[in-house]
């Protein structure tokens, strides 16, 4: 079965309806996939805030309440379960895709990203069908596969990922983040390439999110290892509305 992650805000898995014919060809799909993502990897190691691992390297995460969510999901009855709304496939807010392949206990859950622009069809999109001797437009409610996994998750709870950043656009990694102490906060606004003129406002006012955000950036290193301009430069790069003063 091929199942949507949908967020809608919250966690929603939604079976995607398909032919037995076509279920084959996915299952084949997904597991050479596995293969690729498995590849030359000789080493798996806990995350710990490090977004970039070696390239023979997985990161692992464990039991995190959104892959509980995907472990439950592959547990019920996919018939009872309400299906991804095809026809309005565009509100449905899918973030991502996944097929379990094996028995227990080697079963795992193979998860692909899902972008906007795997969907074929609806206001603003052009994609062509060969039919009758002709191109005409797709109108059909339709979508394409990812050509890769972004992580694997097994039974034990274990989910395997090689980029933070692909897996965030798909789950809520935020539990895995200490949350940041006061100190810890006092220390991040002293930082010389910061401009926080009211500590106490600005530890007042961090919320959990918040908090567990700072400490992953002072973890990260990110703050000694480049200057204003360079992260200035970075900010405009992926249009982050980023402020600098006296520089």
């Amino acid at each position: 079965m091929l199942y949507a992650i949908c967020r809608q805000p919250g966690l929603v898995i939604k079976p995607v309806p398909l032919t037995q014919q076509i279920l084959a060809q996915l299952e084949a799909i997904f597991q050479a996939q596995e293969m690729q993502f498995l590849d030359g990897i000789t080493a798996e190691i806990d995350f710990t805030g490090d977004w970039k691992p070696d390239p023979d390297e997985l990161l692992i995460l464990r039991n995190l309440p959104d892959t509980m969510t995907l472990m439950n999901s592959v547990q019920q009855n996919a018939l009872a379960m309400v299906p991804l709304n095809a026809a309005q496939f565009a509100t449905e807010g899918v973030v991502g895709l996944f097929m379990t392949i094996g028995a227990a206990p080697a079963q795992r859950i193979l998860i692909q990203n899902f972008g906007p622009q795997q969907l074929m069809a609806g206001p603003g999109k052009l994609s062509l069908l060969f039919d009758g001797n002709v191109f005409r437009k797709i109108t059909e409610p339709a979508f394409s596969i990812a050509n890769n996994l972004v992580a694997t998750l097994n039974i034990a709870g274990e989910l395997k990922f090689k980029s933070y950043a692909m897996i965030r656009r798909i789950l809520d990694v935020t539990p895995v983040f200490r949350a940041a102490t006061d100190a810890e906060l006092a220390t991040f606004c002293a930082h010389n390439s910061l401009s926080i003129t009211n500590t106490a406002a600005f530890i007042n006012g961090a919320d959990e999110v918040m908090r567990k955000q700072v400490l992953a950036i002072s973890k990260s290193g990110v703050l000694a290892a480049y200057n204003v301009n360079q992260l200035l430069q970075q900010a405009q790069a992926i249009g982050f509305p980023l402020s600098v003063q006296g520089g």
